[in-house]
């Protein structure tokens, strides 16, 4: 029986030190995947702040052609120039605020999120990536202030220098002579008012992206202190 039990014995340690050894793997290839993980994370959060810098950049830019342009249209016996060429510029794009959330998808949709075992990190990096959710919404309304303007464009601005002006963009390509094609009050504050609409959703963008900048930078410097990522 002694034979038998040492038999026994082998096999129970062969079996045990296995598990041990799988364990073992299992436990350093899961710190690893965090470990790229998190890194990725830092590198999402670090490029997402450089799009909210280069956004409240770009709105801070159109509301002032904005402010320009409701200037102008209130004064309109003055030049028009530069009022036809930034009411041209500022129909023909906006910013896009778009967190990448690719990282963060992918830890949810792969079950990884359980890697991170500490509640309040991960915690955060959802309440984070909730709250940013919130820009399909604002940038919705964003798009739909600028076609507000597009659609009134046509009362009071000159289709023709319009058309100039989108052929070589700069102050040559509007005549001297540029006037509005009506000085109707009503028509001017109705063009005026959706002008103000779109000052508007870039005030709220700026101040929703300082938000999200405010509570990305929070995370970015809880995962780099947590998992040591300072110098990386």
């Amino acid at each position: 029986w002694k034979e038998y039990f040492l038999e026994f014995l082998m096999i129970f340690l062969a079996v045990t030190m296995g598990f041990i050894a799988e364990s073992l793997r299992e436990n350093i290839n899961n710190k690893e995947r965090l470990h790229n993980y998190i890194q990725s994370l830092v590198s999402d959060l670090k490029s997402d702040v450089a799009m909210y810098d280069s956004s409240i950049a770009f709105n801070n830019s159109y509301k002032e052609m904005i402010d320009s342009i409701i200037v102008g249209l209130n004064e309109p016996k003055k030049d028009l120039r530069k009022v036809y060429l930034m009411a041209r510029q500022l129909t023909l794009g906006s910013s896009v605020v778009s967190p990448n959330t690719k990282t963060f998808e992918q830890m949810k949709s792969s079950g990884d999120m359980r890697l991170i075992r500490k509640q309040t990190i991960a915690d955060s990096i959802g309440m984070y990536y909730q709250w940013t959710k919130k820009f399909d919404y604002w940038s919705d309304l964003q798009r739909q202030r600028i076609g507000g303007v597009i659609d009134v464009n046509d009362k009071v601005f000159n289709a023709s220098i319009f058309f100039k002006i989108i052929k070589n963009i700069n102050i040559g390509s509007v005549p001297e002579n540029a006037d509005i094609i009506t000085h109707n009050q009503e028509l001017l504050n109705s063009v005026i008012m959706k002008h103000q609409y779109y000052y508007g959703i870039l005030n709220l963008m700026n101040q929703r992206c300082d938000a999200a900048m405010v509570q990305d930078k929070q995370l970015l410097k809880m995962l780099q202190r947590e998992y040591h990522l300072d110098n990386e």
